[in-house]
């Protein structure tokens, strides 16, 4: 029964057994999942002053994020400890819930980024739900699968070097401070040209 329950929560409701690209699949589930948070946040925000043009909640939604990626870190290490304990794997590709948290860091990190595409001149040109697609799901989405599977240094030689449940979730964490610094070069990139081609 205990291992099927660390089963579960390594593979994330068995995702991980999915026979293509089980990472892809995990790292989508960290996108319902982030919906359900920015609900939570529209519902019971904080007493934080609204900065503009930040809108309401939007503060409130990256605490419980932040919140929500260390509690899944925390889980993630101990469990995949205890699931890799007696495999010569040290990195089964069934284990996603490494998958899970890099992606939810990077919606977290890069969400910045849909806010100021949404404020700059892209809103004249095209409507607000393909602003929000684009800069909150497709490209965070991308870029992280990107250093992901790529795993450009120090990707690599945490993947490499470092042991145990931690070092499963490492290096999810580093693609994932990637990711998102290339969200903003990317945003900044279009957002850009955009004000020179206006």
């Amino acid at each position: 029964m205990k291992n099927r329950f660390v089963k579960f929560i390594v593979t994330c409701f068995y995702i991980g057994h999915i026979p293509i690209m089980p990472g892809t699949f995990g790292s989508l589930l960290a996108f319902p999942l982030s919906f359900g948070i920015f609900v939570l946040s529209i519902k019971f925000k904080l007493n934080i002053s609204v900065i503009e043009p930040f809108p309401q909640g939007f503060f409130t939604f990256l605490i419980l994020m932040i919140l929500a990626c260390i509690l899944l870190f925390v889980v993630g290490v101990y469990f995949t400890n205890i699931y890799i304990k007696n495999m010569d794997q040290k990195d089964p590709k069934e284990v996603v819930i490494d998958e899970l948290v890099g992606q939810m860091l990077t919606i977290t990190l890069s969400s910045f980024c849909n806010i100021f595409a949404y404020h700059s001149y892209l809103i004249n040109k095209y409507p607000g739900d393909m602003i929000g697609l684009f800069f909150h799901f497709l490209l965070p989405f991308l870029l992280f699968r990107l250093f992901d599977i790529l795993k450009p240094w120090p990707i690599d030689w945490l993947d490499e070097n470092v042991q145990g449940g931690i070092g499963v979730m490492i290096d999810d964490i580093a693609a994932a401070i990637f990711a998102s610094v290339a969200c903003y070069a990317v945003t900044f990139m279009i957002i850009g040209e955009n004000l020179n081609a206006s």
